[in-house]
């Protein structure tokens, strides 16, 4: 008693998704890397906004002086390091490396002025350039949620 068997398998068609798959991964992770970049941003200007640091404690107050002057030009007092805008419209994001996003300002007299207000107030910094666990845990949660729903995508088993 003879038994023929024949074994049909669809092997090259998933061999040919799997490569695909290897191409594009790292365009996904380099996407979600970059998003992860805009929302610290994001996350940076709603916290200073809110005039609350990296840890959500309240920023230092402005010095008698400065009041005045805001006071002079009827601006708020409120301690959200906004004058003009400037200095937050120029923070900025950009890939660096692979899988690797940098922040900072794109302009070097907002530089300046970051630095005066994080480091160069003597006791009254007002560290807002910085993220914490709980940051680093929402972005990171995003993050993920992207990757899933981008491999999602790619119906590997045919």
């Amino acid at each position: 008693m003879a038994v023929d068997l024949k074994i049909k398998s669809n092997s090259k068609e998933v061999s040919k998704k799997f490569k695909k798959f290897q191409s594009v991964l790292p365009r996904i992770i380099d996407k979600g890397i970059k998003q992860a970049g805009f929302q610290l941003i994001d996350i940076i200007r709603t916290k200073t906004k809110k005039g609350v640091d990296f840890d959500n404690v309240n920023f230092a107050s402005y010095s008698q002086g400065y009041i005045n002057k805001l006071n002079k030009e009827n601006r708020s007092t409120n301690v959200d390091l906004f004058y003009s805008g400037r200095m937050l419209g120029s923070l900025t994001s950009k890939k660096t490396g692979k899988h690797k996003v940098s922040l900072g300002f794109s302009n070097a007299e907002m530089r300046q002025r970051a630095l005066f207000n994080q480091v160069m107030m003597g006791d009254k910094n007002r560290v807002f350039f910085r993220f914490n666990n709980d940051t680093e845990k929402i972005i990171s949660k995003q993050f993920n949620r992207f990757v899933e729903k981008e491999l999602r995508k790619f119906k590997i088993w045919v």
